[in-house]
């Protein structure tokens, strides 16, 4: 009898992870902007969008979000575990696009960068998001999350954060060029003078 046991939970766990891996590629999920790149001065916050689409049989809803990689420069606050974003099998509900906005707090997340980051730096890392998928809609008043729930999984994209320098910096870096060229154009002039 425990063998039995034990070969139906394992049984049943392989059934839910082929469920999932079968779901993931109805699920597609995109980042804002698409190559992942995003750039902002220091002391800046900077974030990413992202088009999600499920043409599978399954309900997908996003849990969560998280960077990984060097965060030398900020710190990633996520936006998604505070929103609602459900994507279903119908088509007017298969396609969720969520731009960045920080106010709004939509898109994934937000990378604050440190006021003392140096212009020019740059970092990369990936961006995780966790998503649940249930087969039943999770706005239904039927929808009971234990035994809806189908599987989970994770959506991944690589990012770049590029650090520019501030106008007040290009200021004081192009000051001393300015006085060599006044320098030159004073001796220029006075050699020209009879």
């Amino acid at each position: 009898m425990k063998r039995f046991a034990i070969r139906s939970i394992l049984t049943l766990m392989a059934a839910a992870a082929f469920a999932v891996g079968a779901n993931a590629d109805d699920l597609s999920l995109t980042l804002t902007p698409a190559s992942g790149p995003v750039y902002g001065t220091a002391g800046q916050a900077v974030g990413w969008g992202f088009t999600l689409i499920d043409t599978g049989p399954d309900y997908v809803v996003l849990a969560d979000s998280y960077f990984t990689g060097t965060p030398l420069y900020g710190t990633y606050s996520d936006y998604i575990v505070n929103q609602f974003y459900v994507a279903g099998p119908t088509p007017e509900n298969a396609t969720i696009t969520s731009l960045w906005n920080q106010i709004a707090q939509t898109g994934t997340g937000e990378f604050d960068l440190f006021a003392s980051d140096p212009g020019g730096a740059s970092f990369s890392g990936t961006i995780y998001i966790d998503y649940d998928l249930f087969d039943v809609d999770p706005n239904s008043e039927d929808f009971d999350p234990g035994a809806d729930f189908v599987g989970s999984g994770t959506f991944s994209d690589p990012v770049q954060v590029d650090i520019i320098p501030e106008p007040a910096s290009w200021i004081l870096m192009s000051l001393p060029l300015a006085l060599l060229m006044l320098i030159g154009w004073r001796r220029q002039a006075s050699a020209l003078r009879p």
